[in-house]
């Protein structure tokens, strides 16, 4: 729990973001607008994934000079994120995994973006929306953002009126003044019972909800997977509305690798790059800073919260990890390695002898 101190810091970071989010979202172009145009350039909005959130959230879709400030150039959407929010607004009743690397804006899009595009739809998609984080604070954060947007961007208030909520995001709850609540949850927290007046939540999205620390511990992975399924998801109506996930899989025993593998769960998995070493998201960084990125973090860093595959150092290799292709001329590899792991004593306590050969061609190392 953040002490009272870390709370008023908090809060005056947020009052800094809210005059941010307020200066960058400046109307002034809109000012010959006619009332037919605005309409029409709305329903274009609400239509439009990729329109909707260049125009709402320019602060977050912006990229400037570190030193100057200027603005260089707009970060598109990737495919993969305008495909994520068409899945999401197309499937009222959704159980999703949206399993994205790092930096690949996982929470921006379904923490703010997504659910705000539902909110402002010609029929309101959206009612009750639940943020789950590692901790209650985190999530608490998280509800920071949405209420920043909703009562200082001034283009939404231009367009759909200032949606003042009747509280504070760092009292874990508020509801917005067309009657959306939010409401945060810490992991492991109970959430029975969820309903404001009538109504159950309809949106709940559960973001980097597994840490290094869970992950090692077999057992309270099980227990939270099981919090998850039971008590959280059946906060909704019997099911009913989108019940959503976010994370990389920093772990193969983790929630969110549970939860990939349950029926009826949609799988989003994005990679960093592909198999050319090309960006996914190329609109954001170039092959040369993403390669620039992996030399620094280092192979395992980068395969852990980049590729989503998790190296464990002292693991057996499995044989269902193991693939296989046909082995090229030794000629053709840019370098040859062999190893030998000699054991000096014939008990049944030691390690086998090894002896190994490896190659190096491309971004590949071949175990010949």
């Amino acid at each position: 729990m953040a002490t009272a101190a870390e709370k008023k810091q908090a809060y005056e970071q947020w009052k800094e973001h809210c005059k941010r989010v307020q200066s960058i979202t400046d109307t002034a172009l809109l000012a010959g607008e006619t009332p037919a145009q605005k309409d029409r350039r709305i329903l274009r909005l609400q239509g439009n994934y990729a329109a909707f959130c260049e125009y709402y959230f320019p602060h977050f879709l912006t990229l400037r000079d570190k030193t100057t400030g200027e603005v260089i150039r707009t970060i598109h959407n990737a495919p993969f994120h305008n495909a994520a929010a068409a899945k999401v607004k197309g499937t009222p009743n959704l159980k999703a995994v949206f399993m994205w690397p790092r930096g690949h804006a996982k929470s921006t899009h379904m923490d703010i973006f997504v659910p705000l595009w539902l909110m402002f739809q010609p029929k309101r998609l959206i009612n009750f929306m639940v943020v789950v984080g590692k901790s209650e604070d985190s999530a608490t954060r998280l509800l920071g953002d949405i209420q920043a947007e909703l009562e200082h961007n001034q283009r939404i208030i231009a367009d759909f009126g200032k949606q003042q909520g009747n509280a504070s995001w760092q009292d874990g709850e508020f509801k917005a003044a067309n009657g959306v609540k939010f409401l945060a949850c810490g992991r492991g927290q109970s959430p029975r019972g969820l309903r404001d007046r009538e109504a159950r939540p309809d949106y709940i999205v559960i973001d980097d909800l597994d840490d290094d620390e869970l992950c090692r511990n077999e057992k309270r992975v099980h227990d939270i997977t099981d919090w998850v399924k039971e008590a959280l998801f059946g906060a909704l109506d019997v099911g009913r509305g989108r019940f959503i996930m976010v994370g990389n899989l920093i772990s193969k025993n983790s929630v969110l690798a549970n939860l990939t593998k349950t029926k009826g769960v949609h799988v989003s998995v994005i990679k960093a790059i592909d198999k050319n070493g090309e960006p996914v998201w190329r609109e954001k960084w170039t092959k040369e800073e993403a390669q620039e990125y992996r030399d620094f973090v280092g192979y395992r860093a980068w395969e852990k919260e980049m590729m989503h595959n998790p190296i464990v150092d002292g693991t057996i290799f499995r044989a269902d990890w193991i693939r296989y292709k046909k082995l090229p001329r030794l000629s053709k590899y840019e370098m040859l390695v062999c190893y030998t792991d000699p054991s000096f004593k014939s008990t049944t306590s030691n390690d086998y002898k090894a002896c190994r050969l490896w190659g190096k061609i491309g971004k590949e190392l071949h175990l010949i």
